[in-house]
């Protein structure tokens, strides 16, 4: 009798048995990895290819969120400093002002406006110098060259130290005290020509679902280009075009709003180290962690997950900081239990065509973070299916207690999160294939064929930040 041949036989049995049950409609069994686990009971209620390593997307920004829950805190905060190399008198700062650049990803015109409000308190009314950026932080954080046909796009951000409103300027139509439509740019760009090519259609009453769709803008040669033939019901929507590098964004939104204010300051945009004799003016706090892995999570912020993955690495130099910060989210799951042999880490965004995971890696570190001190935090990040973030418009009739991050790729589709229902789970789901993009109604199907057809809600629903409520930001990948 061959007893290794029948016991092959029956293991190829049970694993197409596994894949067969689990109804997944048009995708392929080899394409797809499984993974749900009861977390109360400690019940594995499927498992299909859940050791294999498939690419995340941005389902890996769990990852990053676990680990800097862990190591940082849920009310870590940023701070990010002005410093002046000069004195102050008759309220004129005799130096420059040197902008510290910590590399916080949520930074916005608001807080840049709180800033310059705690200067004038300072007693600085006047800059004699310009203002300086520091940029020892990081430098220029360089993309994946994998993703160089992308470029430009909002998703391709890359943290910067002095990293503003996602470095986007923002875009208005709207009529004037004389009825002429004009283009309001936020933050306020008075140096550079904007040519307003808009007409106003007839059909007044035609209903504007988006801006982009009716509006086009082009910035080059030193211009900014605006056209479109716009519906009347467009004139006070707005858009944003990614036209400014991060160093001269945050140079032309700093200097226009101060002199909007009324203050003077010197023109040029500077880089430097800031000088050890430089007196600090003021020092901005982040929101809280746990907001700002809400944003990231809600709105898959490549941007967010990036700043924090290098953050998490310590180190003024990029390259150190990427490898030092690999070595403390293996280090922190290592220490949580979680087997992350499969692990492949590159900038910890799922922006990536390296980054690996299981989906049992992923399930096991889910059911740690349901068991942990910040637990609610966590949950609270992950998006609400059928209310908001990359949920919004998905899995609805499975009911609030579905709580899943999105991942989404060329070739990738992933779901990850929690069910949280009578009986709470980890749930995951991946699929690695060259038509995932075919797959997502079957992929949301398989999703609600997991859960129970009646949820339960949750008995207390996460909060939106206030943070996320208050911020534009450009929609992410």
């Amino acid at each position: 009798m061959n007893i290794p041949s029948r016991f092959a036989a029956w293991l190829l049995c049970a694993v197409s048995f596994s894949a067969t049950a689990l109804d997944l409609g048009n995708i392929p069994a080899g394409e797809i990895s499984v993974y749900v686990k009861e977390l109360d009971s400690g019940k594995i209620v499927e498992s299909h290819r859940a050791d294999a390593a498939v690419n995340p997307a941005s389902a890996m920004k769990l990852v990053t969120a676990y680990a800097a829950f862990r190591a940082l805190g849920q009310d870590y905060r940023w701070h990010t400093d002005w410093l002046g190399d000069g004195e102050i008198k008759d309220g004129t700062l005799s130096g420059n002002l040197y902008w510290a650049g910590s590399g916080n990803p949520v930074l916005q015109q608001e807080d840049l406006a709180v800033v310059q409000q705690q200067l004038r308190n300072a007693g600085v009314r006047n800059i004699e110098g310009g203002l300086v950026l520091d940029r020892s932080l990081w430098g220029s954080v360089p993309n994946s060259p994998d993703f160089a046909a992308d470029e430009g796009k909002s998703y391709m951000i890359p943290p910067d130290p002095n990293m503003l409103a996602y470095k986007v300027v923002w875009l208005m139509p709207e009529r004037d005290s004389e009825g002429r439509v004009v283009v309001r740019t936020k933050p306020q760009l008075p140096e550079i020509p904007l040519d307003n090519r808009i007409s106003i259609v007839p059909y007044a009453a035609a209903e504007c679902s988006s801006l982009r769709r009716y509006m086009k803008a082009e910035y080059a040669v030193g211009v900014l280009r605006v056209s479109g033939r716009l519906p009347e019901s467009c004139l006070g929507q707005e858009m944003f075009v990614n036209m400014l590098g991060a160093e001269e964004f945050a140079y032309r939104s700093f200097t226009n709003l101060w002199r909007w204010s009324g203050g003077q300051i010197a023109d040029g945009l500077q880089t430097g180290d800031t000088p050890p004799e430089a007196r600090l003016l003021v020092r901005h706090f982040s929101p809280p962690l746990k907001d700002m892995l809400t944003e990231m999570n809600k709105h898959s912020s490549n941007l967010i997950a990036r700043s924090v993955y290098l953050k998490l690495g310590g180190s003024e130099d990029v390259q150190t900081a990427l490898a030092q910060a690999e070595t403390v989210v293996r280090r922190e799951l290592a220490l949580s239990g979680v087997d992350s042999s499969e692990l492949v880490l590159e900038n910890g965004s799922g922006l990536s065509r390296k980054e690996r995971v299981t989906a049992e890696m992923l399930g096991q570190m889910l059911e740690k973070a349901y068991f942990s001190p910040f637990k609610e935090a966590f949950i609270r990040t992950l998006p609400i299916a059928g209310a908001d973030g990359t949920l919004k418009d998905r899995l609805s009739a499975a009911g609030p207690s579905l709580r899943l991050k999105t991942g989404t790729l060329k070739n990738v589709r992933a779901l990850a999160g929690y069910w949280l229902g009578e009986k709470p789970m980890a749930v995951v789901v991946i699929i690695n294939s060259p038509n995932a993009d075919y797959y997502l109604e079957s992929m949301d199907k398989l999703i609600e064929s997991l859960v129970p057809k009646q949820p339960k809600p949750s008995a207390n629903p996460p909060e939106q930040p206030a943070s996320a409520a208050v911020h534009n930001k450009p929609d992410m990948l």
